[in-house]
């Protein structure tokens, strides 16, 4: 494939933000779900190199191994920081990528416009506020990561994570040989993070009306699994002329065993709309 990935921080306003880079050419910027980091993203790095992008997946900043920040940001916030952490890597005409809670910073970025030339949202959170509170407890194990005299505190972590899948990839995830890594992942970025999920900006957020400002090319992505996969008809209309891509089964992202057919439907929709750019 290409060469290996290469990781640094970049120094914005906001503070310092992690990324891990492969590959050259025109830039995708990868925006991971929450709590993840761009760790997400590592095993479809090489094949978005592969196939002549230079792909960025990033730790926002609260996130993985970016800077903690205190208090909720909003989107736009996010939005501000990864337009300046964009700039001090020299990356210019950007096909942007978020998701779950990185899909309304890929929009607010898209709606902005300067230097977007695409934008692909996956799983995009267009729900009401009692259907998002639902998801968000339905995802949450026990009574949190305290200490509590049962001692559940002692496997908080490992349950959080096996929780957080069975609910995310229920056809195809097992704890077992192949999948353990994804575990041990979401435990260190769940730790790096400060042991907090926190999706509060989330829900001022007008999506489908700022969707609806985006002239980018867009593609709208979601699996068959997919628990926000009622969002996905509704957002496509907010954004009107569309690609579309259902992965079967569950997200690719969550079987190793699909590795790269993530890429490989992103990079094929990019080479479509952004032939000029390469």
């Amino acid at each position: 494939m290409s060469s290996s990935a290469r990781r640094s921080y970049v120094d914005t306003a906001f503070g310092q933000i992690h990324v891990t880079e492969q590959g050259a050419g025109p830039a995708v910027l990868l925006m991971h779900w929450v709590p993840l980091s761009g760790r997400m993203y590592e095993a479809e790095l090489p094949y978005f190199a592969k196939a002549g992008r230079r792909a960025i997946a990033v730790d926002l900043m609260g996130f993985g191994r970016s800077d903690r920040r205190e208090g909720v940001w909003s989107v736009e916030q996010h939005a501000d920081c990864m337009a300046e952490m964009l700039a001090s890597l020299g990356a210019r005409d950007v096909a942007v990528m978020g998701g779950h809670y990185g899909t309304p910073i890929a929009v607010e970025m898209a709606r902005r416009g300067a230097g977007i030339r695409a934008l692909v949202v996956d799983g995009g959170p267009m729900l009401s506020n009692e259907a998002f509170a639902a998801l968000l407890a339905k995802a949450r194990v026990g009574a949190g990561s305290g200490l509590h005299a049962d001692g559940s505190h002692r496997n908080f972590l490992w349950d959080q994570a096996a929780h957080t899948y069975s609910i995310f990839a229920p056809q195809d995830f097992k704890v077992d040989n192949a999948h353990v890594h994804l575990l041990y992942r979401f435990i260190a970025d769940y730790i790096e993070s400060g042991m907090r999920a926190d999706m509060s900006a989330l829900q001022p957020y007008a999506f489908a009306e700022k969707i609806a400002a985006v002239t980018a090319p867009t593609l709208v992505l979601t699996s068959e699994t997919e628990p926000l996969r009622a969002c996905f008809e509704p957002m496509a209309a907010a954004r009107g002329a569309c690609a579309t891509h259902e992965f079967p089964g569950d997200h690719p992202l969550h079987e190793p065993k699909r590795a790269g057919e993530f890429a490989h439907v992103v990079t094929q929709f990019l080479d479509l709309v952004c032939h000029p750019c390469r």
